[in-house]
């Protein structure tokens, strides 16, 4: 049952993500997992476009424990907003990691400048993972804000996007926000794919 809904989810995701410039996804929390399998298989069939992962949800010790084996085409880079929060300190040279979920600010900059040293011709793809992990560490105005800015920049840079949201852990004016600045949402239902 587990690979259908990873090959539903992966299919919608490629999907969205050929049509339209900006994806939110809104899922309950017990598919987080199958969610990120179908992103993370996504991301290693496109081995010509460039990837940059934020996770706020998972260090990212974790995703590469689970998805090592899809990390090795050398598309994807990480800016890690959690492991520092959590005591993990390691340093890698495929992943970015900030001090703090907190630090909105150092996140956009990071995202931005890892997109500045790729080349023009390469289509470019940006993974928030996620906004509701970041009203744990932030106020719904600063959250707010920050998506606001993010969209507006990458819309202006050509950078698609996905952006993660737990259905559980959202607030009304985040919720409204991702509607506005997302090109389409998909919803994921416990009950179907």
């Amino acid at each position: 049952m587990s690979n259908t809904i990873i090959d539903g989810l992966r299919e919608r995701i490629s999907s969205a993500m050929t049509l339209n410039q900006s994806v939110g996804i809104m899922l309950p929390g017990n598919n987080y997992s199958d969610l990120t399998q179908a992103l993370f298989e996504f991301i290693y069939s496109k081995p010509k476009t460039a990837w940059v992962y934020v996770t706020i949800t998972n260090p990212y010790g974790d995703i590469v424990k689970k998805f090592g084996n899809m990390l090795d085409k050398g598309n994807i880079k990480f800016i890690d907003g959690i492991s520092r929060a959590a005591g993990i300190y390691e340093i890698n040279p495929n992943c970015t990691f900030i001090e703090s979920p907190a630090q909105l600010e150092k996140i956009l900059l990071e995202i931005m400048s890892a997109f500045r040293d790729l080349e023009n011709d390469v289509q470019k793809y940006l993974v928030i993972d996620s906004l509701s992990s970041l009203l744990t560490y932030n106020n719904v105005s600063l959250v707010t804000e920050f998506f606001t800015h993010l969209s507006n920049r990458t819309k202006l840079e050509d950078i698609h996007s996905i952006s993660l949201s737990i259905e559980e852990e959202m607030e009304e004016n985040i919720n409204k926000i991702l509607y506005l600045k997302s090109n389409k949402i998909i919803k994921v239902r416990e009950s179907f794919i």
